[in-house]
């Protein structure tokens, strides 16, 4: 159970802490008084958003805090959080003035998920929005899925469901690119033969541009060459002169000594040329053009070039890199029907799962149909609806899909038993809160959620309907926690604890304050609900005739 909400900085208020006891406790105030600031603070502790703009002074930190009594289901649900166990459960939230927030659970940090998935095992709140959701899948088949005698049923299916859906959607995937490739299949198969028809991986771009280059100069070489040796090995050639430098060092060497350096550097000199020489006339000699070669190599140029504006590459090894591509593109199409073939039975396996399970969990959900319907029907005659009659029909659906293989409808019949509509369309707001009240009354009893929490879900009933579901909030609380925010007196007047909650100006701005009331001052708060501003006498006693 809640034990003590205590609220820092937030919306309009500065400091409040509020004690709540077991049972029934009931929240009043006027409109825009802050019974929904406190709300609010209470989904800040179920994992709702922050903002900075929830701060009263934004240069300070909101703190929003929730003390629990703890239970064996929340202290093995802790374990699997690696949170510590304490006797007490506390949540902490904190907003910091740039909008930031921080969550702690026994002064451990955690993260918002981790504070939603536990708040689910904490508190449940239901308000408008219960009934706006009424008749939605989700809240059909997780109202009939809580009487479930075999909750394992459910698991089976969902995990047969997940399964069908992600082989489906694996094969639907592969099943648009082997169509996408299937349609380039004859593209592919083109460009592979027009390609194959040429040895491109033979081919070196580079080495013939080199021997084209030779074959197209050759003249000039030969030219060069000639040049060359005739300048080496000429009758005055540059051989001969170095062959008589060298006599004259000699000849120098033998007056001078100390010269002798400068002769060896000359005889290194000469050493040199004619091994360049004979290198350059060994590697290079005197060729005729091969006009034949040139013409070939022209062509090669060309085929290459040809090839590679075609395919839209830059060279040669682009060229490559591209028919490579399209090999393993070619390729894939075939390795993509034996991958259809194995999504495709994997699809229909758990394709079949979910119609084997889908009859366990769809004859599992029948049987509970006449209990339910007598139980809600037993709760709705109570709240002043004995006219009325719920039903449940279950069909055998088209398709599959997330909740079973069934259809499932809420149906309600008032005065008139002969014609059912689906709750969501029933038009009639105070009698839409009444079957909302019955089914979740029913659904209480089925769950292990120690708080239940109710944001004006009686709106659009009064006088003695008012008193009966009063009533039946009180009952409820005999399993659990329940804390209803309420518009009417009847309703307060039925809480174990009445809080009321005030706006009022203490000098600094306005404030939201919320204090449990005495028996005196409950009996004024609910003379005021029941005739306004002008209590008389017979609002007075009206408010002690339901308090009695």
């Amino acid at each position: 159970m809640l034990q003590k909400l205590s609220i820092q900085n937030y919306a309009l208020i500065n400091n409040i802490s509020i004690d709540f006891s077991n049972g029934f406790t009931v929240i009043t105030g006027e409109t825009g008084a802050g019974k929904s600031i406190i709300l609010g603070a209470i989904q800040l502790l179920m994992g709702a958003r922050s903002s900075q703009q929830l701060l009263k002074d934004t240069t300070k930190k909101a703190i929003v805090e929730g003390v629990f009594k703890s239970n064996n289901n929340l202290d093995k649900f802790l374990s699997e959080l690696e949170l510590d166990l304490e006797e007490e459960l506390i949540i902490r939230r904190e907003i910091k003035p740039n909008g930031s927030s921080r969550t702690f659970v026994n002064d451990s940090p955690v993260k918002i998920d981790q504070l939603k998935l536990l708040s689910q095992q904490i508190m449940e709140l239901n308000g408008q929005h219960l009934i706006n959701e009424m008749g939605s899948l989700d809240f059909n088949y997780r109202f009939i899925d809580a009487f479930l005698s075999n909750k394992q049923l459910l698991e089976d299916y969902n995990k047969a469901y997940l399964n069908y859906q992600l082989y489906n959607r694996k094969y639907q995937n592969l099943l648009e690119k082997a169509s996408l490739l299937n349609e380039k299949k004859d593209f592919l198969n083109f460009q592979l033969k027009e390609l194959s028809d040429y040895p491109i991986e033979n081919w070196d771009e580079d080495a013939i541009n080199d021997e084209y280059n030779l074959v197209a100069n050759q003249e000039e070489i030969n030219s060069c060459l000639s040049t060359i040796n005739d300048f080496y090995n000429g009758d005055n050639g540059i051989s001969v002169q170095l062959m008589q430098l060298q006599v004259s060092f000699n000849s120098l060497v033998a007056n001078l000594p100390e010269i002798t350096e400068f002769s060896n550097r000359v005889n290194a000199v000469s050493i040199e040329m004619n091994d360049l020489i004979e290198e350059l006339n060994k590697k290079y000699t005197v060729q005729f053009p091969d006009k034949n070669r040139l013409n070939e190599l022209d062509d090669l140029m060309r085929q290459i070039q040809f090839l590679v504006k075609k395919f839209n590459v830059v060279d040669l090894n682009s060229l490559i890199t591209k028919r490579i591509a399209i090999e393993e593109e070619f390729a894939q199409i075939g390795s993509l029907e034996s991958e259809l073939i194995d999504f495709k039975e994997k699809r229909s396996y758990w394709k079949d799962q979910c119609e084997e399970r889908g009859e366990l969990l769809m004859s599992n959900r029948v049987e509970n149909f006449n209990k339910i319907e007598e139980r809600v029907n037993t709760v709705l005659s109570s709240i002043s609806m004995a006219h009325a009659d719920f039903k449940l029909e279950l069909t055998k659906s088209v398709n599959i899909h997330s909740y079973g293989i069934d259809d499932l409808k809420l149906l309600i019949s008032v005065n008139n038993k002969s014609k059912y509509l689906p709750i969501h369309q029933f038009s009639s707001g105070g009698e839409l809160s009444r079957i909302a009240l019955a089914i979740k009354s029913i659904t209480t009893q089925s769950k292990s959620i120690p708080v239940l929490i109710f944001d004006e879900i009686d709106t659009g009933i009064s006088g003695e309907v008012a008193s009966k579901v009063g009533v039946l909030l009180k009952s409820i609380a005999k399993n659990m926690q329940v804390i209803n925010i309420t518009h009417l007196p009847q309703v307060a007047a039925m809480g174990k604890v009445h809080f009321h909650v005030q706006k009022q100006d203490n000098g600094d701005g306005i404030e939201t304050t919320i204090n449990a009331l005495g028996r005196e001052d409950r009996i004024q708060v609910l003379a005021t609900m029941l005739g306004g501003n002008k209590t008389g006498n017979a609002a007075r006693n009206n408010a002690l005739e339901l308090l009695n």
